[in-house]
């Protein structure tokens, strides 16, 4: 019974150390690293503080701080392809705090906002963004815990089908990649149930999925090709994502959020 047991401890021991390192290989094969205009965006200057440690923070310097905003990365990318797209916002007054997830996969960090926010008590309201994966497991958050954030803006995503957003009492934005009419991807269409009826839902023709970021290389296979340049996505994803920030702080301060 003893060599039985010992045997099926082992078995189990090694079947993890199989399935850890498919993901680590998966990981490798399809890793997003951010690309050299990332890079440069780290810096600090005049308008956003950079501040690297458990977090990737963006705070600005020369704007108030009006709410924060925890933002859930894709899989397998490097959370610094974010900083171009979010630089910005951060400088319009929102302290934004970036979430390296676990194998980075936000499905093992649903939860992560909780600890954003324990880690920074100052700050009373908070949005949650979130991208892809990132945005999907954003949802998961708000779905489950209505009163932890103000609203929840997910970029090129839907929630799970187990997560659904159909009655959230707060508002949800989608900022999605559109075909040249403005057309969302069919699964997008086939899952718009998940959402509030009334949630926004902002199209950006010509845009591809992975240019919500800044990066290079990674495994993710595009429904077409890009139709407008990489900066010209960033500017209209920077404008959407302030609009439904402003529309969150507003439901926030008047306290009228759906019963």
């Amino acid at each position: 019974m003893k060599r039985a047991f010992r045997w099926a401890l082992i078995s189990l021991a090694a079947l993890t150390v199989v399935a850890l390192g498919a993901t680590w290989a998966q990981q490798q094969l399809r890793h997003a690293d951010a690309s050299p205009q990332a890079i440069a965006a780290m810096r600090s200057d005049a308008s956003v503080l950079v501040e690297q440690g458990r977090y990737l923070v963006l705070r600005p310097r020369q704007t108030p701080e009006r709410m924060g905003v925890v933002f859930y990365p894709g899989a397998y990318a490097d959370i610094r392809g974010y900083v171009p797209t979010l630089r910005p916002i951060a400088a319009a007054g929102y302290r934004i705090v970036i979430v390296p997830m676990p194998f980075e996969l936000a499905i093992f960090g649903i939860n992560a906002a909780r600890d954003v926010q324990r880690a920074n008590p100052d700050l009373a309201n908070w949005a949650i963004v979130g991208h892809s994966v990132g945005g999907a497991m954003a949802a998961m958050f708000a779905s489950r815990n209505p009163d932890a954030v103000q609203g929840v803006i997910i970029w090129d995503s839907y929630p799970p089908s187990m997560a659904s957003l159909t009655d959230y009492p707060k508002p949800a934005w989608l900022i999605h990649r559109a075909t040249p009419d403005g057309a969302p991807p069919a699964s997008f269409a086939r899952n718009r149930k998940l959402y509030p009826p009334e949630s926004p839902w902002v199209p950006i023709p010509g845009a591809i999925h992975m240019n919500f970021g800044s990066f290079q290389g990674g495994g993710y296979v595009e429904d077409w090709q890009p139709g407008i340049t990489q900066a010209q996505q960033h500017e209209q994803v920077i404008a959407a994502t302030l609009q439904a920030l402003r529309q969150i702080e507003q439901e926030a301060s008047r306290g009228n959020a759906k019963p």
